[in-house]
């Protein structure tokens, strides 16, 4: 019984959760971004996972178009993993949700917390990553034994605001947010909008990492288009942290996951094929 595991990644963390599944489930790995311009995602295989970072308590909205256009969703054993930073919150009900009105049900979802690697990622840098990492292998075998005897009926969330006040890091974070809400307030979202500073070379890695194209040179600068992902690749990958959101990313320090390298990241996006 074939196995195709969907991913999408920004930094490499959902890349290695989708990786690992992959090996230990015997499937074939696939980007989501490879497949998007189709006009229906037909598949044959009778297990589909997806593995994708939480953005604001839900799936990107990149894996939500995948939904919309995924073929008889109700005839697949439907599973999905999603990383997060600081909290899940309903990302798996919403996903959930999505499958009932597309036909289709969420058999697991499974959350995985990964380092932070978005706004505020300045003071949580460096905190228990290998901790998280060994979990997750835990976590993988769980997930893995749990797909193979198709088991149906955990779709594991969390309360944002609960997790998120337990967790401790909204005191650590007031010192990131008040700057963020105030610039807002002050100058506008308009105010966040990416762009690359004075260390910027022009080598153009931020448009080959993109995972949805959305990157283009000019003048040897990059220049953003109108269909982000807000994915961060581009922030987390420069090699001259040129690139930043506002004010809010000056100092930021960057990551991505130790086991993945720019190479992984920039053949698996956009009509580059699957690895």
């Amino acid at each position: 019984m074939s196995t195709e595991i969907y991913y999408f990644s920004g930094t490499g963390n959902s890349l290695v959760v989708a990786r690992d599944l992959a090996e230990k489930l015997s499937g074939t790995l696939i980007p989501v971004a490879a497949v998007m311009d189709r006009e229906r995602i037909r598949t044959e295989a009778p297990v589909v996972g997806l593995v994708f970072p939480v953005y604001d308590f839900k799936p990107p909205r990149i894996i939500r178009r995948f939904i919309r256009k995924l073929d008889d969703p109700g005839l697949k054993y439907l599973f999905a993993v999603c990383t997060y930073g600081i909290t899940p919150g309903g990302a798996m009900q919403y996903l959930a949700e999505e499958l009932r009105e597309c036909g289709g049900s969420l058999a697991g979802g499974f959350v995985v917390r990964m380092p932070h690697n978005g706004i505020g990622s300045v003071v949580l840098a460096g905190t228990h990553h290998e901790e998280m990492f060994s979990r997750w292998k835990q976590q993988r075998d769980v997930i893995c034994a749990y797909v193979q005897a198709r088991k149906q009926g955990t779709v594991e969330t969390r309360n944002p605001l609960v997790s998120f006040l337990r967790s401790g890091l909204f005191l650590k974070l007031v010192p990131v947010l008040v700057p963020l809400f105030a610039q807002v307030m002050l100058k506008g979202w308009e105010s966040l909008a990416f762009h690359a500073g004075e260390t910027c070379n022009g080598c153009g890695i931020c448009q080959r990492i993109c995972p949805v194209d959305n990157i283009a040179m000019k003048n040897n600068r990059p220049s953003w288009l109108d269909h982000c992902e807000l994915c961060f690749a581009c922030i987390q990958w420069c090699p001259q942290e040129a690139i930043r959101t506002g004010s809010v990313t000056i100092g930021m320090q960057r990551y991505h996951h130790p086991d993945v390298k720019i190479t992984d990241m920039i053949r698996r996006g956009k009509n580059r094929g699957a690895e």
